[in-house]
């Protein structure tokens, strides 16, 4: 695993150098820590996938990821390929495309259950917040999310990558830096996920619940995980293991994460 830069991140930087220098009073209090993936984890679809496949086309898309599954472009560069083959996307555009999506009724119990317990509950997500956030408000919930943005207006739509990380180039939003910036070393991290851009914050989790790609790299990797059907699924194991005292660190997890706050 390369090691995580903070350096060709400013805000990141910033944020991190502050939880160093200022120690404990700036850092969050230690407790259990959650974070989920959004397209193909809070719904079974990708909407970020579908909406580029029926705005700029099928072929264009299947070019451009193939180089970057090769890659010959980074997340980045493939993002700005992608959106450049769309002539227009305006919010109306969008809002009927989103129609027939929905987030796992389960995501909003959860949610509640997260509030109660006094869990925060952040959502990382290599996708866009322009269908991101209405998603959220059909859905009745307001979760903090750390994603990419999109302009968009009666002109072609403008991708922009605030948290864009040159140590993560196969990411718009590197994911494993949002771990380290919200957790400390006594948290218990807990990630939900389904993708290839959940792999690396994966490996920084004291608990995985994964499913597809996710899952099948845990195997690969030899990362202990719990498959996930719903939300449903991840609140009764969490309580379980509440309950009865078996939610405890990855050793190898809180390894991973204290060298790289060492290299940050």
């Amino acid at each position: 695993m390369s090691q995580v830069s903070i350096h060709e991140h400013p805000e990141a930087r910033k944020e991190f150098r502050a939880s160093i220098i200022d120690g404990p009073r700036r850092r969050p209090a230690p407790t259990v820590r959650i974070f989920t993936d959004f397209d193909g984890t809070l719904l079974t679809e990708d909407v970020g996938d579908r909406l580029l496949r029926r705005f700029c086309g099928a072929e264009r898309y299947r070019q451009l990821l193939d180089q970057w599954r090769a890659g010959e472009l980074t997340a980045v560069e493939c993002y700005r390929g992608l959106f450049s083959g769309i002539d227009r996307l305006t919010p109306e555009m969008l809002e009927q495309f989103l129609t027939p999506f929905e987030i796992d009724p389960s995501f909003a119990p959860f949610v509640h259950w997260c509030e109660g317990r006094g869990f925060p509950l952040l959502i990382v997500s290599d996708g866009f917040d322009a269908y991101i956030d209405p998603l959220l408000r059909r859905a009745g919930v307001s979760v903090p999310h750390r994603a990419n943005h999109l302009v968009l207006g009666d002109t072609a739509p403008i991708p922009e990558f605030p948290y864009q990380d040159a140590s993560c180039p196969e990411l718009a939003n590197c994911k494993r830096t949002h771990l380290l910036l919200e957790t400390q070393d006594e948290d218990i991290v807990v990630y939900v996920g389904d993708g290839r851009s959940d792999f690396e914050a994966a490996t920084l989790a004291d608990v995985v619940f994964a499913r597809g790609a996710l899952e099948r790299w845990c195997q690969e990797q030899n990362i202990s995980f719990r498959r996930f059907y719903s939300f449903t699924t991840v609140q009764d194991v969490l309580f379980m293991m509440i309950e009865q005292h078996r939610l405890r660190p990855r050793k190898h997890a809180r390894v991973l994460r204290q060298q790289l706050w060492a290299t940050g």
